[in-house]
């Protein structure tokens, strides 16, 4: 498919609806921190025939909380409803598939917090890179055991005296 016609509009805030087929759960606090922290930086997308919402909904939710009238909307024109929760299954599911390059996310936020603002309006804090590092450490084989016929394999549950063992048969 070819890349979509999309008209941007700054719309009412009640015009546009958020989809009732929307299985996502968003995290609308976080949301709305960002929203305060740096304003509506990407238009939500609306179904031009029904003015649900494909993408965004909790953008959208977010606003609303926040008290906005008005809200930034790019509006495309799907053929049915089908097409239209295909749209909006494949906006959730790529969000989904994504990951982070940790020590490249470590290394950025360490260089961020180090500044004037921190990591204000960023939506990760001080923990996260704790976090990130000790995820990035490299692991020290040194501290295990070495395998071989010595190590208990026989073990009995102190609550209820199943014993089971560890030996392969």
């Amino acid at each position: 498919m070819a890349q979509r016609e999309i008209e941007h509009l700054i719309v009412d805030i009640d015009s546009v609806q958020a989809h009732p087929k929307n299985v996502r759960q968003g995290d609308i606090g976080a949301i709305s921190e960002s929203l305060k922290a740096h304003g509506q930086y990407r238009p939500i997308v609306v179904d031009k025939r029904t003015n649900h919402i494909l993408a965004g909904n909790h953008t959208w939710k977010a606003a609303k909380a926040l008290g906005w009238a008005e809200i930034s909307a790019g509006f495309i024109e799907t053929k049915d409803d089908d097409e239209a929760l295909r749209i909006l299954l494949a906006d959730n599911r790529a969000n989904d598939l994504a990951m982070y390059d940790t020590g490249s996310l470590e290394e950025l936020l360490r260089e961020l917090s180090e500044s004037d603002e921190g990591l204000e309006g960023s939506l990760f804090d001080l923990a996260d890179i704790d976090d990130l590092q000790i995820d990035n450490e490299p692991l020290d084989l040194s501290e295990f055991e070495k395998y071989d016929e010595t190590i208990d394999t026989e073990h009995k549950c102190p609550k209820c005296g199943y014993e089971w063992s560890g030996k392969q048969k």
